[in-house]
């Protein structure tokens, strides 16, 4: 019995022995094991990089790949502080551009997605290639807003047929084309005719009513006299009607008299050179219009008429007679007006 409990005895103690002098595995350690997951750049600041064996690294003399440009990067993409730097970044970026090929930088344009910054890119290009010497803010807006941005912007190259033929071709489409060609024909039209209306010729039927209001109206306000004569050199007969239109509307038929409005009453501002009004001699800046006649017809008072009402009542047909009671800019107090006879003619500018 002894002897089985010392047996025993020996073989708990060679098995406490091994328990405790048994190495420790590799695997058994207790720190974390790196994590494999993948982890947004953006969102964490990275870890150190671990070495890489030396066949795998890149020549210390490898540059870095180019950065994107403005018009590469969309612009909800972009880690501009504010819009500010942003539209700085596109001026910078164009200015730049509009040195190089215009074609490139047009394109370049056309790629932003934005209003705003198309719109910022573009107006640059057009200011360096102008050298500065844009239209005035209103007719600039007035053109955006009937023909649309490219178009509208197009505009202030009218006078620059290569560049603005390039804007129009890369840019624009439809009535805005159309309207941009007609204005380039007008800086043409004086000096190489044909080519002015060859202009139209890559345009569809729709657009050339576009096409000749653009270049008639244009045309008038330089030379009224050579635009109406071309016009009615015109065979068809709604193309001839259509140019004579577009034609008034920048140069129509009355007197050549400036109004406004004043209490009321139209009074005359500046006369037309060569005017019916100037080459009668009795119409003066301030003359106020009390009443409105057309020939025989009895007179209509003109106190508190739009401005818009008076035009119409003083514009009509070439050779028909207008009546007036005008009181004079200097008149006294409670004086009788002045019966003023006067016949319409086409208004005519040169420039």
């Amino acid at each position: 019995m002894k002897a089985k409990i010392l047996a025993l005895l020996g073989c708990a103690g060679l098995a406490l022995l091994l328990v405790v002098f048994r190495p420790a595995k590799d695997g058994s350690k207790s720190e974390p094991r790196e994590s494999h997951g993948s982890v947004s750049a953006e969102s964490v600041e990275p870890a150190a990089p671990m070495k890489a064996p030396s066949s795998l690294m890149a020549p210390a003399s490898r540059s870095r790949p180019a950065e994107p440009t403005a018009a590469q990067i969309p612009a909800q993409k972009v880690r501009a502080a504010d819009k500010l730097e942003r539209l700085t970044q596109i001026r910078e970026e164009f200015h730049a551009l509009a040195a190089g090929a215009a074609k490139a930088a047009l394109q370049a344009a056309k790629q932003l997605t934005n209003d705003t910054e198309r719109e910022t890119a573009l107006l640059t290009l057009a200011t360096e290639w102008t050298h500065g010497n844009l239209r005035r803010p209103e007719e600039r807006a007035r053109a955006i807003a009937d023909y649309g941005l490219e178009a509208g912007l197009g505009m202030e190259l009218a006078k620059n047929p290569e560049l603005g033929k390039l804007w129009a071709d890369e840019l624009t489409k439809g009535a805005g084309r159309a309207a941009l060609l007609g204005q380039i024909a007008v800086g043409l039209v004086s000096s190489d005719a044909p080519a002015a209306f060859g202009l139209g010729e890559s345009l569809a039927p729709n657009e050339l009513r576009d096409f000749y209001n653009s270049l008639f109206s244009g045309w008038a306000a330089e030379d009224t006299a050579s635009a109406l004569q071309t016009a009615e050199q015109v065979e068809d007969p709604g193309t001839r009607e259509g140019a004579l239109k577009a034609i008034r509307s920048v140069a129509p038929v009355g007197i050549g008299v400036e109004l406004a409005m004043q209490e009321g009453y139209p009074v005359v501002g500046n006369l037309v050179p060569n005017g019916p009004a100037e080459l009668s001699g009795l119409f003066h800046k301030g003359d106020r219009i009390l009443a409105v006649a057309q020939g025989d017809s009895s007179y209509v008072d003109a106190h508190n008429l739009s401005l818009q009402e008076i035009v119409q009542m003083v514009r009509g047909a070439p050779g028909t007679t207008l009546q007036l009671q005008v009181l004079p800019a200097d008149a006294p107090p409670d004086s009788a007006p002045r019966l003023v006879s006067v016949v319409r003619d086409q208004l005519k500018f040169k420039r």
